[in-house]
């Protein structure tokens, strides 16, 4: 069939639906839309972190966080009053990754995040906040060290990172990795209450998936002998001699039961494995832009592709509903149609909120309200003249 002949038996078709039609369709879709946009309807998804068992640790596999149970300092107490720390994490990746999982964040509730240990692909990343606000304005507000392939999948490693005034350095199994002079971890922390998060970020958009099997967490930087003396203690004695007040933190993970995780040098700082998947921090109608991590990639273009081509039946049918009442003006069939359509993307948007596996966006919002206009301006266009569309 020619194009011509085509439009002018699809406009024709269009035509002859009633009012009945064009109700039971639009209906459809938005129960469609409901649907995908919930799906799968699982306001209270399952931790996905597990004791291993057989050895002392805990596995990520999927949707999981462990998180301390409240802040380790308070205020005006600091944590790391001379700006220095040391991390130690005995790691056994299961995957390389596409993004960025995190692995430890200290979080203080501000943005970016204290310190962050991360992996991408096979490489350690740790991030921590600058403490230059000018440039936050120009540019990312964050700094970032690694190693390549320092995590390589199905293999044990244990990490030391160490910080202080004198720079940063990264060991791999007791052994120099990694010096960057005149880069500070804490540089950019004030002192606040922190949080420890462990296997995602802290709005749970960011799984890891590998074992975690010792942690310690110290206020000053280890020397090179330190690090080696308490690697080789971990190996041997599966804990380090964590003596004195520079240790803050000591996880052995070796309850292998229960979703209390002890430090046992505070007992009142403990890191708590609920049953259910739960993320410290809630986003609403988040900005993916605002993010150091964004990227104006392929997947990006994608979802906006998908959102907007998403909402282009319900332009179509509920301006096809609304012109077949004949109870609006062109005008108001316009704006009624873009506030519905605004409307539902908004309803399914907040909802995703209180879905731990969704994602609230605002660019979602966006392109479903683009989507609803491109579908309205499709049914004029294409199946009626304009001056038949509504009765002035």
């Amino acid at each position: 069939m020619p194009f011509p002949m085509f439009i002018k038996f699809s406009r024709q078709w269009f035509q002859e639906r009633g009012v009945k039609f064009y109700g039971v369709v639009f209906l459809a879709i938005c129960m469609g839309m409901l649907i995908i946009g919930l799906w799968p309807f699982n306001f209270r998804p399952a931790n996905k972190v597990a004791w291993l068992g057989d050895r002392n640790g805990v596995k990520f596999y999927g949707y999981a966080t462990i998180t301390g149970s409240n802040a380790w300092n308070k205020e005006p107490a600091s944590l790391f009053p001379d700006k220095a720390i040391s991390l130690e994490l005995w790691l056994h990746p299961l995957m390389e990754t596409s993004g960025l999982p995190r692995i430890l964040t200290l979080y203080d509730g501000k943005t970016p995040d204290i310190v962050l240990v991360g992996q991408w692909m096979s490489h350690l990343a740790v991030r921590s906040r600058k403490d230059d606000t000018y440039t936050h304005k120009l540019g990312k507000s964050y700094k970032e060290i690694g190693i390549t392939k320092a995590l390589q999948k199905d293999r044990d490693v244990f990490i030391t990172i160490t910080s202080g005034k004198e720079g940063s350095t990264i060991y791999i199994n007791g052994k120099l990795a990694g010096y960057y002079p005149r880069h500070q971890l804490l540089s950019g922390y004030n002192g606040e209450p922190v949080r420890l998060v462990l296997g995602n970020l802290t709005t749970g958009e960011s799984c890891w998936t590998g074992y975690l099997t010792g942690l310690a967490i110290y206020n000053r930087a280890l020397t090179a002998k330190q690090v080696l003396n308490s690697y080789q203690k971990w190996i041997q004695k599966g804990a380090p001699s964590a003596e004195g007040d520079d240790c803050v933190a000591l996880y052995l993970f070796n309850e292998r039961k229960g979703q209390v995780i002890r430090n046992h040098l505070n007992p009142d700082n403990q890191l708590a494995m609920p049953e259910i998947f739960k993320p410290v921090k809630f986003t609403v109608l988040d900005i993916p832009w605002s993010h150091d991590d964004f990227k104006w990639n392929r997947s990006f273009f994608q979802d906006v592709t998908i959102n907007i081509v998403g909402f282009i039946p319900f332009g179509f049918f509920c301006a096809a509903l609304l012109i077949k009442t004949h109870r609006f003006k062109t005008f108001a069939l316009y704006i009624i149609t873009v506030l519905l359509g605004f409307g539902l993307s908004l309803a399914i948007e907040m909802l995703q909120v209180y879905l731990p596996t969704r994602d609230s966006s605002l660019i979602d919002v966006i392109c479903n309200v683009l989507g609803t206009i491109m579908g309205l301006l499709l049914y004029q266009i294409t199946v009626f003249p304009s001056s038949e569309t509504a009765h002035e």
